[in-house]
């Protein structure tokens, strides 16, 4: 017997070795952040992440996730505001301009406050007619 699958989500959980500083970051980018331990649940523009605490850093800079969907074009924009709003204290975070890719998609990146990359993307054929970004 088949079972209706439509509500099955795929989470990333990252990893952090600062969780305090990944709620920080988290919070100054307009995500709700619930809090267990060594534990954070990142919610916002649709999106949830999960951060477990690593006593390793440097693999941080080897983990990535990548977060589909038509809305990025304007998340980018929050995010982007956000950011120019004011640095985050202490945190090196990164955010790419909007790309096209040559596999089809417009893509933007964000380095989390420890490495971690963020890739946001959406099909370049589902963008608004006349809205292009330059290839990369």
């Amino acid at each position: 017997m088949m079972t209706d699958m439509a509500d099955i989500t795929a989470i990333p959980i990252l990893l952090s070795p600062d969780i305090a500083e990944t709620v920080s970051f988290a919070r100054a980018l307009g995500f709700e952040v619930e809090t267990h331990d060594n534990y954070a649940i990142l919610r916002g523009y649709g999106i949830e992440l999960h951060y477990t605490h690593t006593t390793q850093p440097e693999a941080c800079h080897e983990t990535s996730c990548y977060i589909r969907g038509g809305g990025i074009v304007a998340l980018h924009g929050v995010l982007s505001a956000r950011l120019r709003e004011g640095p985050i204290k202490g945190q090196n975070v990164r955010l790419s301009a909007i790309l096209s890719r040559p596999w089809g998609m417009s893509e933007f990146y964000l380095h989390d406050p420890h490495g971690n990359l963020l890739k946001f993307g959406t099909s370049t054929d589902e963008l608004p007619a006349g809205l292009s970004f330059p290839e990369g």
